[in-house]
């Protein structure tokens, strides 16, 4: 029998025949709750392998490698998989998911590098791509699901979508319900440059569709976007988006996963991209202390960074005791993190506690633990009586302001809360409420990559998790870009710039909405939405349009 443990120390049993389903359906304003199905049959590992090399007639030139089995719980669509990897004599391999019970084609994926095209072989023609990937369709897909598809590139992709960085052409054929678009629905494919398709993605709601006949009218839904919707303005890492190592963070105005951005087409309510209820995102710093700015960055040692831990342990209420176990990441180039393990001394008969403080080679916190309370490894219990939302969002900023206290006019505390449900939903799994802050620069928020998050057990109120990896905005960071000037547009300037690129359209909606233990869900029920439609991009400060789409392209 073949056993996997998960991520998550989960040891997943698959040589029974039956499995029960768990979903995630919608109950509420994006929230998720979990449904559990009739058991089903499930392929047995052997049969999976038949059904992949019956659907994808390349296999015949690859070798089975290994096979794993994966449960729901870890994937986006709370499908359980099978996971098969597969290599070729003369190098290349390839990666298949399919689903547990219908032997469906979930991802398809060539691993490593893509080939580069030989001297005498002609770049690939996005129709002869069309073409290529029209006939993989008819490998892995129903002649039903192709009767229900968009042109190819017709609409864009969602941003659901996975996106790898292989050379070839995007291909994505859209789901048409109703003549209505559902930009989350239908498959994506990357046809590299030799002409084989080198990536297959699938995603398919099978939750009911809202009726179409009781929208409201697209002339209400325009005013009702020009009246709600708010991109957050903020400093965007133009690195990440063009891959260019040498571009600088720029001022832009971009919709960020938690401004009000869709007009529900039932209700006319402002919703974000969790499909919940949303309204403009207030911004404003935790205190007045800024770090002075520096350009170099100083780099320190192992005991300074012991040091810098116990400083900070001394900024909370007791007394610790380091326990001598002392973990170090990174190597090289990389960015190198000590963690140090620590023991509170408690009075006599109370039990003691144990902390973990993360210190960077740039002497800065990026993690504290309190216990290691590892989820899913322990068993759940529903808490009965817990702290409200507001609450954890006061014990969390303590935390960052005791920690961080000559940052707090760069530090600012992510506006939003979750749903009832969701809350009924913390409670009933125990887990901890997550709350975000994110960084400024001259008032200016940096954007996503920027955000780091606390975790508050929802039931005692403590704080038990701070996770700070990702900053660069401290002293060691470039806290010096440009303010705001008189040139920059204002909100309702840049929003006039987003139609002018893309057009107001009615279409469902399959939001991606945070699940159990902060796992990214889909919600089983999907929404009709008024959204605006066309290349991905976002609107600079001096008002133009930047888009991604064409740098994909180029």
């Amino acid at each position: 029998m073949l056993k996997r443990t998960t991520s998550w120390g989960l040891s997943l049993g698959v040589s029974s025949i039956v499995l029960m389903v768990t979903v995630f359906a919608s109950v509420g304003e994006g929230s998720l709750t979990p449904v559990a199905y009739a058991a089903e049959k499930i392929l047995s590992e052997k049969e999976a392998i038949a059904l992949a090399q019956k659907q994808l007639k390349n296999l015949g030139e690859y070798k089975h490698k290994d096979a794993e089995f994966v449960d729901g719980i870890e994937m986006l669509w709370g499908k359980s998989i099978w996971y098969t990897s597969w290599n070729k004599e003369n190098g290349g391999s390839l990666g298949v998911q399919q689903d547990v019970v219908s032997g469906k084609i979930w991802r398809y994926e060539h691993l490593g590098e893509e080939r580069d095209l030989d001297a005498n072989q002609k770049k690939l023609t996005e129709d002869q791509a069309f073409q290529v990937a029209t006939q993989f369709l008819k490998q892995v897909t129903t002649e039903d699901e192709r009767s229900r598809l968009s042109k190819p590139n017709e609409y864009p992709d969602s941003d659901i979508f996975y996106t790898p960085k292989k050379q070839g052409i995007d291909v994505n054929f859209t789901r048409i319900e109703n003549g209505i678009p559902f930009l989350e629905n239908g498959f994506r494919l990357i046809v590299g440059n030799d002409g084989e398709v080198i990536y297959f993605e699938r995603h398919w709601s099978e939750g009911k569709l809202p009726d179409a006949s009781k929208v409201i009218e697209i002339t209400e839904a325009e005013k009702k976007w020009d009246e709600g919707a708010f991109p957050t303005f903020l400093d965007k890492d133009m690195a990440s988006v063009s891959r260019k190592e040498s571009e600088p963070y720029q001022l832009v105005y971009e919709f960020q996963s938690n401004d009000p951005q869709f007009v529900d087409a039932i209700t006319g309510k402002m919703l974000d991209s969790y499909g919940q209820v949303s309204q403009e995102r207030k911004i404003k710093p935790l205190g007045k202390t800024v770090p002075p700015s520096t350009a170099e960055r100083k780099l320190i040692t192992k005991d300074e960074a012991q040091k810098i831990a116990e400083k900070q342990l001394k900024k909370l209420p007791g007394t610790y005791l380091s326990s001598g176990r002392i973990i170090e990441s990174g190597s090289g180039s990389d960015r190198k993190v000590w963690f140090f393990e620590f023991t509170s001394q408690p009075g006599e008969g109370k039990k003691s506690d144990t902390v973990k403080i993360g210190i960077d080679d740039s002497g800065y916190l990026v993690q504290y633990n309190l216990n290691q309370k590892t989820r899913f490894r322990e068993e759940s219990k529903k808490i009965e009586k817990g702290i409200t939302w507001e609450q954890a969002q006061e014990s969390a900023r303590k935390l960052v302001q005791t920690f961080y206290p000559d940052q707090l006019g760069i530090i600012y505390a992510v506006d939003y809360a979750p749903s009832e449900e969701r809350i009924k939903e913390i409670w009933e799994n125990d887990e901890p409420y997550e709350i975000e802050f994110g960084y400024l620069i001259n008032g200016v928020p940096a954007g996503d990559s920027s955000i780091f998050q606390v975790n508050v057990d929802a039931e005692t109120g403590d704080v038990v998790d701070l996770y700070n990896h990702y900053y660069n905005l401290g002293p060691s960071g470039d806290s010096s870009l440009p303010p705001k000037n008189e040139d920059t547009i204002d909100v309702n300037a840049a929003k006039k710039v987003v139609k002018e690129n893309k057009k107001l359209m009615l279409t469902y909606f399959q939001p991606k909405v945070r699940g159990s233990n902060g796992i990214m869900k889909m919600l089983e029920q999907p929404l009709l939405v008024y959204r605006y439609v066309g290349e991905k991009g976002l609107v600079t400060a001096d008002g133009k349009w930047h888009s991604f789409t064409k740098e994909r392209k180029q």
